[in-house]
C-alpha cells in the first residue's frame, strides 16, 4: 500500500463523498495514511467522539470501536494505529484458533497450513490487518463454533456475544449455536447446551438496548441505518446475484461487482463439501451468512461489499485447502489470490471502493 501511494499521489484533501474523513485528523505518517480509508474513518470517529460524532454513526456495536478508545487511552498512540494493532492481533489469534480447529476436525496438519495461507492471502484478506471489525469478528466467530463443538457451552455462547458485539449480523450466530444445543438436548434432554444461543442473545439485545436507552434512538435504528448506508434492503435470495450477473453481461458493471459477484458463487460451491465433510455446524453457520448476502439488495451496487462480507467464512477456506492438495489447483489459487490481493488492496490505498 506505501508503494501505491507513492505512485499515486492524488489529494487527500476532505470530501463528504469522496473522501468523507468526518472531523478525524488526516493522517500524515507514510506508513499509516494508505489505511485511513472508508470504514476505517468511522470507526476512529466513534472511537475519538462517540456515536453522536456522526449520523448514522450507529451502523456498529460497541466493542470495536471501544477496543480502540481504551488502546488509544493506555498508549497514546493515534486512533487509525490502535485499531490497527487490535486487527493485526485479533487476525493473529484467528489463525492460531483456525489451525487448531482444522487440524481437530480433519486430522490434516498440511491441511491446516494451507487453509491458513489460502486466508491469508485472499484477495480481500487485507481488511483483517485494516482499522476494520473484519478479525476481531473472525476471531470470535472462529472460537465460537470450535467451543460448542467441544461442547464448552458457555464459552461458545461469551463467543457468540462477542460477534453479535462486534457486527450487527453477529446475530445470526444464534442460528448453529441453537442447531448445535437442539441436537444435543436430542441426545441427552439437557438443557445445559442452551447457554450458548442464550447467552450470544444477550450479546445481541445489548447494542439495541444501548441505542435506546442512553442514545434515545429506538432499539431497531441500528438495522435501519446499516441499510441506509447500503441503500438497498432485502429480496428474495438470489435477486441480488440475478442483477450483478445481468449488468455483467450487459457490460453496466464496475471491477467490484465482478469480485463480488465471483467470490459469492465460489463460496456457494463450497456448501455440499462443508456439509459432506466437516459437522453440520459449519454448513449451517455459512448457509446462513449466504442467505443473507443473497437477500441483500443495494441501489448502488447489488451486491455491495459482499466480496469483502465472505472473508469471514472460513468454512469455506476449509474446503480450498483439501481442493489444494491437487498441485495445479494450489497454484491457481494462489496466484489469482495474489493478484487480487495486489490489486484489491492497491485500490483501497488510493481511495478506490472495493468493499
Amino acid at each position: 500500500m506505501w508503494g501505491v501511494r507513492q505512485v499515486f499521489q492524488q489529494p487527500i484533501s476532505p470530501d463528504p463523498v469522496l473522501r468523507p474523513y468526518l472531523g478525524v485528523k488526516i493522517e500524515t505518517n507514510p506508513w499509516l495514511e494508505p489505511w485511513q480509508r472508508w470504514d476505517a474513518i468511522h470507526y476512529q470517529a466513534i472511537a475519538e467522539r462517540g456515536y453522536q460524532a456522526f449520523g448514522g454513526a450507529v451502523f456498529t456495536p460497541p466493542l470495536y470501536p471501544l477496543l480502540v478508545r481504551l488502546l488509544t487511552m493506555l498508549s497514546g498512540a493515534s486512533s487509525l494505529l490502535a485499531g490497527i494493532l487490535i486487527s493485526n492481533l485479533a487476525f493473529l489469534a484467528s489463525l492460531a484458533a483456525l489451525y487448531d480447529l482444522i487440524e481437530k476436525e480433519t486430522g490434516d496438519s498440511k491441511q491446516a497450513r494451507r487453509g491458513l495461507v489460502y486466508l491469508a492471502s485472499f484477495p480481500t484478506a487485507f481488511f483483517f490487518l485494516a482499522g476494520y471489525s473484519e478479525s476481531l469478528y473472525l476471531l470470535a466467530a472462529i472460537l465460537s463454533l470450535y467451543m460448542v463443538q467441544q461442547q464448552k457451552w458457555v464459552w461458545g455462547g461469551i463467543w457468540g456475544a462477542v460477534t453479535a458485539l462486534t457486527r450487527l449480523t453477529g446475530a445470526l450466530m444464534i442460528v448453529p449455536l441453537a442447531f448445535a444445543a437442539w441436537e444435543k438436548f436430542r441426545e441427552k434432554s439437557t438443557f445445559r447446551p442452551w447457554i450458548a444461543p442464550a447467552l450470544t442473545l444477550s450479546g445481541v439485545l445489548i447494542f439495541p438496548l444501548y441505542t435506546w436507552l442512553d442514545l434515545g434512538y429506538p432499539p431497531w435504528e441500528p438495522w435501519l441505518v446499516q441499510a441506509a448506508r447500503s441503500q438497498g434492503g432485502l429480496a428474495f435470495p438470489g435477486y441480488s446475484l440475478f442483477l450483478a450477473l445481468q449488468g455483467i453481461m450487459t457490460g453496466n458493471f464496475v471491477l467490484a461487482d465482478l469480485f463480488d459477484a465471483g467470490f459469492l458463487i465460489l463460496f456457494l460451491a463450497t456448501l455440499p463439501a462443508i456439509f459432506r465433510k466437516l459437522p453440520p455446524i459449519y454448513g449451517i453457520y455459512q448457509t446462513v451468512y449466504l442467505a443473507l448476502y443473497l437477500s441483500r439488495v443495494s441501489h448502488m451496487q447489488a451486491l455491495l461489499s459482499t466480496a469483502r462480507y465472505v472473508v469471514v467464512l472460513f468454512p469455506a477456506f476449509i474446503i480450498f485447502a483439501e481442493w489444494g492438495q491437487r498441485r495445479w489447483v494450489n497454484r491457481v489459487f494462489l496466484y489469482a489470490s495474489w493478484i487480487g490481493l495486489l490489486l484489491l488492496s492497491g485500490q483501497f490505498a488510493i481511495w478506490g471502493w472495493v468493499g
